[in-house]
């Protein structure tokens, strides 16, 4: 269905409502008509509006049925002096309305003016403000390069920052390597020592056991091989006591030889005897003496090798202090090495912080 058919039907059906007596509204109309309700509110807005145009109060078709002439004139006398004064009042507030729209008419050309200056005022304003916004771009623009050139700069010195930084770690992980290695070195170098210490010390401890057992086993040797002499030179002072008695004997008792052949025959064997026995003893004595002799050369021996267990050790000692103090002087080159990183690490530290002051005050200019 065409709005217009749509805006005829509403009129006319709140036309009649209207005459019927009843005020039209959107949910009748819309519930008569089968039509949106929002479209109906529209047109009886526009049927308000426009009603005061459309109504013209007329007497030709005002009758009053059931009623005498004189009051139903008197009553359409009334009826029309209220219609007139009603519409004396409509007119009144249309002319009111229209000295009230020229007023507003004028205000509204005086503030167009007003604001026409204004916006001629905000127009240079704008003019003097976009030449300070260029000159403030180029400012900005300049500041930018510098502040490139600096961030340049300073990726540079964060570059050489870094590469100090990776230079100075693997000095601290050498020198580390360093230490652990002297330490390493320093602890098999002690322990070497100690082993070899006290290697040396259970062999000097066995030398001088041996040693104490052969001075023993000499001594003993010596007392008893003494002994044995005295033993034998006592027994050979007897036998020859007794050969002196007995030649003593032979020279007294030569008248008896013939008598005493057996005997003198018994005493050489007896002297065979003991002169077999004496070169048994003198054989064992110097066995005994040759023995001794030899446990005296295995005790020079055994100095000797003492001696030269001394002389290792002397010498082992010397080559630790020499590896100690090399180790030491490589530790306090690397330690100076290491106090040069240091420093140059402080002065690129103290340049950083310098441009990082000097990106702060531009920005603060910004």
């Amino acid at each position: 269905m065409d709005t217009e058919q749509v805006k005829t039907q509403v009129f006319e059906l709140a036309d009649e409502l209207l005459l019927s007596g009843t005020f039209p509204q959107t949910e009748i109309i819309a519930e008569q008509l089968q039509h949106a309700s929002e479209d109906i509110g529209c047109f009886l807005v526009q049927w308000r509006s426009e009603l005061p145009q459309r109504v013209i109060f007329t007497d030709r078709n005002l009758k009053m049925p059931g009623m005498p002439d004189t009051l139903a004139q008197s009553f359409v006398r009334i009826w029309h002096q209220a219609v007139q004064e009603a519409q004396s009042r409509v007119s009144l507030t249309r002319q009111r309305t229209d000295i009230g729209a020229e007023v507003e008419k004028r205000s509204t050309d005086e503030a167009l003016q007003r604001s026409q200056h204004l916006q001629q005022e905000m127009e240079a304003r704008y003019r003097e403000q976009t030449l300070k916004l260029e000159e403030s771009y180029e400012q900005i623009k300049a500041l930018n390069a510098e502040i490139t050139v600096l961030k340049t700069n300073l990726s540079s010195e964060t570059n050489s920052r870094k590469k100090e930084e990776k230079a100075r770690s693997a000095l601290e992980h050498e020198l580390a390597q360093l230490r652990k290695a002297h330490e390493d070195a320093r602890r098999m170098f002690d322990q070497r020592i100690k082993d070899e210490q006290r290697h040396m010390l259970e062999t000097l401890a066995k030398e001088e056991v041996d040693t104490r057992y052969y001075r023993n086993a000499l001594e003993k040797a010596r007392e008893e091989a003494g002994r044995k002499e005295s033993e034998l030179t006592r027994e050979i002072h007897d036998l020859q006591a007794r050969m002196a008695r007995k030649d003593v004997k032979i020279e007294t008792l030569k008248s008896q030889v013939k008598s005493q052949e057996t005997d003198l025959l018994k005493m050489r064997q007896d002297h065979g005897v003991m002169q077999r026995d004496m070169t048994k003893i003198n054989s064992q004595l110097l066995a005994e003496l040759n023995k001794t002799k030899r446990l005296e050369a295995k005790v020079k021996e055994l100095q000797e090798d003492m001696r030269r267990s001394n002389q290792k050790n002397i010498t082992y000692t010397n080559e630790a202090a020499k590896r100690d103090n090399l180790l030491r002087a490589q530790l306090m080159e690397k330690e100076e090495l290491l106090v040069r990183a240091e420093a140059k690490i402080n002065s690129l530290e103290k340049r950083l912080i310098q441009n990082d002051e000097e990106i702060r005050r531009l920005n603060a200019r910004l």
